[in-house]
């Protein structure tokens, strides 16, 4: 069967969780269904915005009904399409509801992270840095690069709450030394970090494989060797794997932990990392046999203008597995509609940032920036790199005004822009 996946922009970008694909076609035809394609039992209405689907009985509910069920379990899979903003909105009503009932009891795992930066988790937890500083200590653009305002809300609430959030990624150099060992045998060193891995589920070496032909191909013949393609093919498959038993065990070993007696962990990852269960869930009970529950905010639809962008052709396999136990639908809304631009492209010269161009009639533009000017800072936050003004405009919103300081000619010069949304279509460089 042929599905509609997310797509993304080359093959290092699709090991970050490969999509939410719409649960459209996930059933197999060793489930009987009625067509739509979520359920192996008919719906007894049009679905909606708000909507929660119980996948097993076809049962709709709503959110405090389900809720009642999914705060039953353990551990608490929440699936995501990265870039929409209404799946992030989910996953924080779900946090915010289950520290309702458990006050204190709630703890937030998070793809987004690597093990690294987990004392910048920590410190964020105990309002130890601002927003800026902990994008900084996190590396968030360097690690994960998504707008952070996607998962601002989570995080707030995290902090507010004093909740602890767990990096579940491995370490960058260790991902990349396991993808490229093959079939060699791991170093005494590489293997005592590690975690127990497991490649024999058919099933999920079928839908990566299927993934990985589907994004590979983009509908044209492929100019790669046969030997080519399955060296890829491995080292995606490895990084995959890596990435699930990681996050495997730092779920566990947090809730094994002191801090994590007694609590629950909602996990926050692609929703291809819990589908079918294949992934992380699978890989967590057989470390530890607690109960859990998947949930999927599941787009009702994909606006026109951005399928290219989010959507691609794959030829799935059947899986004779429901996808989760809760599919929750929602609409799609990409953040660009909140999003503010300050409209220059960047370039590190050094020590220094230099604008590149000017997008013409940007804030940039209309306040005066030009070309060839260097930051010296912005909201009076030194710039070193890039990343720094990424994250300042980052947290503001069109209408804004931001303080930019640089250096032309040798002159330190002030502007003021008004920051505006972006462009539909951009210029590009």
């Amino acid at each position: 069967m042929t599905l509609k996946l997310r797509s993304l922009a080359n093959l290092a970008a699709l090991t970050l969780v490969l999509g939410t694909a719409l649960l459209g076609g996930c059933t197999t035809t060793k489930i009987p269904a009625d067509g739509n394609g979520l359920t192996p039992y008919p719906l007894t209405k049009n679905l909606q915005a708000g909507d929660i689907i119980h996948l097993p009985t076809g049962t709709t509910m709503n959110f405090e009904q389900a809720i009642g069920m999914i705060a039953a379990a353990k551990v608490i899979y929440i699936g995501e399409m990265h870039t929409n903003l209404q799946a992030h909105e989910a996953q924080r009503r779900v946090i915010e509801a289950l520290e309702q009932r458990f006050p204190g009891q709630i703890a937030i795992g998070m793809e987004m992270f690597r093990e690294p930066q987990q004392s910048a988790l920590d410190r964020w937890t105990r309002g130890e840095l601002d927003e800026h500083q902990f994008l900084k200590a996190s590396k968030w653009y360097d690690n994960w690069g998504s707008d952070f305002g996607h998962y601002r809300g989570i995080l707030n609430f995290a902090r507010e709450h004093r909740q602890d959030v767990v990096a579940l990624n491995p370490p960058k150099e260790m991902q990349q030394q396991f993808a490229q060992a093959g079939a060699v045998p791991l170093t005494p060193e590489l293997a005592a970090r590690v975690p127990q891995t497991d490649f024999t589920d058919p099933f999920q070496r079928a839908m990566l494989e299927a993934v990985f032909k589907g994004h590979s191909a983009g509908g044209k013949p492929s100019s790669m060797s046969a030997e080519a393609t399955a060296k890829m093919f491995d080292r995606f498959y490895r990084t995959q794997i890596l990435w699930e038993e990681s996050m495997a065990s730092r779920i566990v070993d947090y809730l094994n932990s002191p801090a994590g007696a007694g609590k629950k962990m909602v996990v926050i990852a692609g929703a291809f990392h819990v589908r079918h269960g294949l992934g992380v869930p699978r890989k967590v009970l057989r470390r530890a046999a607690w109960p859990y529950v998947i949930v999927l905010p599941t787009e009702l639809s994909i606006p026109e203008e951005h399928k290219e962008e989010l959507m691609m052709d794959v030829d799935m396999p059947e899986i004779p597995l429901l996808a989760g136990d809760f599919a929750w639908m929602i609409p799609y809304e990409n953040i660009k509609t909140q999003k503010a631009q300050l409209g220059v492209l960047m370039r590190l010269d050094g020590a220094t940032v230099v604008i590149d161009k000017v997008v013409p009639g940007s804030p940039a533009a209309q306040a005066g920036l030009m070309a060839g000017d260097t930051f010296v800072s912005i909201d009076n936050f030194s710039v070193t790199e890039q990343s720094d003004v990424s994250m300042v405009i980052g947290g503001k919103k069109p209408g804004d005004e931001v303080a930019v300081k640089v250096r032309r000619a040798g002159q330190e010069m002030r502007f003021a822009p008004l920051l505006s949304a972006p462009a539909e279509h951009p210029v590009k460089p």
